[in-house]
């Protein structure tokens, strides 16, 4: 196989695949960030074995294996930070005007930070809303199973 035909290959099944591989990783993540980080190893990981032949299943196999990879040496090597009830006080401002300084970037990255370190379906739904445009029934279709 040529490094065309390899390449060529490998755009074709990215493209396929991407927002499936996508979704799985934030359904089944515990943040949506680590999707992210994720993905990119799983595509890294089939581009090295592009010259195989491969479907749709072989890279949701990757990307089972590669999520497990990533929790177990996130675990292992990094302690977990989580902020305090106090932290999170702290930096909301005292003179908060609701509708002008909730919508600044700042806040808006502070939220989705704040979101992103919780645990659970909250961070995902947001994920899924804001950045996929899904419906809140598409949401509930994807996050259920």
């Amino acid at each position: 196989m040529s490094t065309w035909e390899a390449l060529n290959k490998f755009q074709k099944i990215y493209d396929e695949t991407y927002d499936d591989i996508l979704k799985y990783l934030v359904c089944n993540g515990a943040r949506v960030n680590d999707a992210e980080d994720i993905i990119q190893d799983v595509y890294l990981a089939l581009f090295k074995k592009i010259k195989k032949n491969i479907n749709k299943e072989y890279v949701f196999g990757i990307a089972r294996n590669k999520l497990k990879d990533y929790y177990r040496f996130t675990y292992k090597h990094k302690e977990k930070v989580v902020p305090s009830k106090e932290e999170v006080y702290e930096q909301i401002p005292d003179n908060l005007d609701f509708l002008s300084d909730l919508i600044q970037d700042e806040d808006i990255d502070f939220v989705w930070t704040y979101l992103n370190k919780k645990k659970g379906v909250v961070g995902k739904i947001f994920f899924f809303y804001y950045y996929e445009n899904y419906s809140l029934k598409e949401i509930a279709k994807t996050l259920s199973g």
